[in-house]
């Protein structure tokens, strides 16, 4: 979950129980940068009053700041790639948890999100209320569950998309000129590498940041076919990698070959 997410459900659960907000808000603000201010906070800024404290009212405007912001980044991220569907299935379900839904309202989610999903992957409805032998159970449990299945299909789906774009960038730069300089060349592998050094440890371990530049240092050949073999190879090794990593390490490695051709 991002920092934004996170913030997005403190925000909405800290509504919904009635809890104080002042804190809060000025932590989301100052965190996230948020371009908020209520216009009686101006006024007690004029006057050196300090006592002013956000409301529910303000933590709302917030929050629905902040959902814009999360709705952008999953266009940017997800919508261009066909995957609209399935991010907003998973904002449904996280905006149930936030509002404590629960008995017929959630099993009408459910039912209308299952249906989408059970006869395309088989290992949906594994472990599923309502579904094979199972009680119903329409409770936070079994919504965070299918969020965890639904996030990890669209990670699937993204996977396989990297892979098409990157295959059909590396046949688009197979047909240009083999004209680029090898001293160019050495300087944008060097940006490739310092790229990937900077990935976090939690996202690739320092042995696998060691393969991953040695497989980017293989692309060098001039021989084509050996090229595309060392590039499948790369782009299978990169298939068993999370998400993050994928997305990454993409742009590089296209580079990468581009700069090699």
């Amino acid at each position: 979950m991002s920092i934004l997410d996170d913030y997005i459900h403190k925000a909405a659960k800290a509504l919904l129980r009635g809890d104080p907000v002042d804190e809060l808000c000025r932590e989301i603000i100052d965190v996230l940068d948020v371009q908020y201010r209520n216009p009686k906070q101006i006024t007690a800024l004029q006057s050196n009053n300090i006592s002013f404290v956000y409301s529910p009212s303000d933590l709302k405007m917030i929050l629905g700041k902040m959902k814009v912001l999360r709705e952008q980044r999953d266009q940017e991220f997800y919508g261009s790639h066909g995957l609209k569907t399935i991010t907003e299935h998973i904002r449904y379900l996280e905006d149930a948890i936030d509002a404590g839904m629960g008995g017929n309202d959630l099993k009408a989610l459910y039912e209308r999100i299952d249906r989408v999903y059970a006869n395309y992957y088989d290992s949906y409805t594994d472990g599923l209320s309502g579904w094979s032998c199972l009680d119903d159970d329409f409770s936070d449990k079994q919504t965070e569950l299918r969020i965890d299945k639904l996030k990890h299909f669209r990670d699937v789906e993204l996977r396989k998309m990297k892979v098409v774009e990157a295959q059909a960038a590396s046949l688009n730069v197979s047909a240009k000129s083999e004209s680029t300089s090898i001293a160019n060349s050495t300087v944008d592998l060097s940006v490739v590498v310092e790229h990937i050094d900077n990935l976090p440890d939690s996202s690739l371990a320092e042995e696998e940041k060691t393969a991953l530049k040695g497989m980017l240092a293989d692309l060098q050949t001039k021989n084509e076919k050996k090229r595309e073999k060392k590039l499948q190879r790369l782009l299978s090794w990169l298939a068993t990698k999370g998400t993050d990593v994928f997305i990454a390490a993409m742009p590089y490695i296209i580079q990468a070959v581009q700069f090699q051709m």
